[in-house]
Order: C-alpha cells, then sequence, then structure tokens
C-alpha cells in the first residue's frame, strides 16, 4: 500500500510504501505522547524505510532524539524523530535498532 504524507505547512512531502494492509500503531510511550501525541498517544504507521522518497522539502527537514533516562542515566534515543522546521509537525520516525522499518505519520 503507497503511504502519502506532507507537514502541516506542505513544505515537506513524501511517499512510502508498507506491505501491511492496516499499518496503523499507537504508540503510549512518554516521548510520543509529548512530541506528537493526541489523546494520549501517538498514531503512526509502519512502514518499508527503503521505500521512504521526500517529495519535496528535503532542506526543510530536523530530526529531534529525545532524552531517555534522568540524571547521570540520562543518554540520546535511538530514534530519529523527524520533523518540519517550518511548522514542527511531526513526519516520521526511522531507529538505526531497525533500520528497514519507518514510522511514518501520513
Amino acid at each position: 500500500m503507497l503511504l502519502e504524507g506532507s507537514c502541516h505547512c506542505r513544505a515537506v512531502r513524501f511517499r512510502v510504501e508498507t506491505p501491511e494492509p492496516y499499518p496503523f500503531m499507537y504508540c503510549y510511550c512518554s516521548i510520543c505522547r509529548k512530541t506528537a501525541g493526541t489523546g494520549g498517544y501517538d498514531i503512526n504507521l509502519g512502514a518499508d524505510a527503503a521505500t521512504l522518497n521526500v517529495l519535496k522539502g528535503k532542506r526543510q527537514l530536523r530530526i529531534y532524539r529525545a532524552t531517555m533516562g534522568e540524571g547521570e542515566a540520562a543518554r540520546p534515543s535511538t530514534g530519529h524523530r523527524h520533523f518540519c522546521s517550518r511548522c514542527g509537525s511531526p513526519l516520521w520516525l526511522w531507529d538505526p535498532t531497525w533500520p528497514e522499518l519507518v514510522h511514518p505519520h501520513a
């Protein structure tokens, strides 16, 4: 299934494919709830990272790596949360722990 997405201001547009007929996923972790949450959770999709194609706005892309833990135990998350630098919309999450997957907000 072909998924298409963009940020709110439409400066960034992308396409990605998923092998799943219903690729929706809810995430309730504190990072997703605070960076892109809705009703106390985040909605994203599972897709094939090799098919991700940024059609427009590569220069507007930024990456946020959340901090996990506190104090001396604090460390950056392995997840790379891509977002639009103009409007702040979350676009997708990619994590090198699972390089074949990407989780777009399409």
